[in-house]
């Protein structure tokens, strides 16, 4: 479990039995593609501080260690937080979070904040706002489920959206049917590679004319 993956896998740093489900795996994200991994480093000063000492953390904790670093889980009852420390430092040594400067720098920080809280006041319950678009990332897995699964666009939007809104207008010109074609096709996308774009901060990733 501590070799890299090849970037061309996929968007894990390691690898994962298929046969799980997700929310039974231990999932470390490549650090570039998730957006709120937190960074962690050796602190430059000695002061009052968060210290590197994964075993007094709260919350269940996972490590795996590779070429580039230690990675570590830290799963709290809302949360879980993704730690990434190239360098890991001695036991007990001070810690900070080393945030770029780029598009993912203010959901970084807020992970670094979050992850702060937890250690240093026990915060196990305080997670990341869910995302406006979880509604239809949910909607576009259950279409593409449908589609997979040999199912027709009407049949899909009967189950999504109800038999009753579905017979409201005629099948070819109505609206929901070009939803959920809509939705299929986001799903396929997300199927096929665009699931990685979830990991990242919404924007784009401006750089210096």
């Amino acid at each position: 479990m501590g070799r890299r993956v090849p970037r061309r896998a996929g968007g894990c740093d390691f690898l994962a039995d298929p046969s799980r489900r997700a929310d039974e795996t231990d999932i470390f994200w490549r650090p570039d593609e998730l957006a709120s991994a937190v960074i962690l480093t050796a602190a430059p000063v000695e002061t009052p501080a968060i210290f590197f000492a994964p075993a007094g953390w709260p919350g269940d904790l996972v490590r795996r260690d590779a070429d580039d670093g230690a990675h570590i889980l830290v799963r709290a009852p809302s949360v879980t937080h993704q730690l990434w420390l190239p360098d890991p430092p001695a036991e007990g040594a001070p810690l900070a979070a080393i945030i770029p400067l780029d598009a993912s720098a203010p959901v970084r920080a807020e992970a670094a904040m979050r992850f702060w809280r937890l250690v240093a006041h026990g915060r196990l319950r305080t997670g990341p706002p869910k995302p406006h678009r979880l509604d239809r990332l949910v909607a576009a897995l259950r279409a593409l489920d449908g589609r997979l699964d040999g199912a027709s666009y009407r049949a899909i939007a009967e189950v999504l959206f109800g038999a009753r809104r579905v017979s409201a207008e005629p099948w070819k010109t109505a609206s929901v049917r070009d939803t959920v074609i809509r939705l299929a096709r986001t799903g396929l996308a997300t199927m096929r590679g665009d699931y990685k774009t979830l990991l990242k901060p919404k924007g784009p990733n401006r750089r210096p004319g």
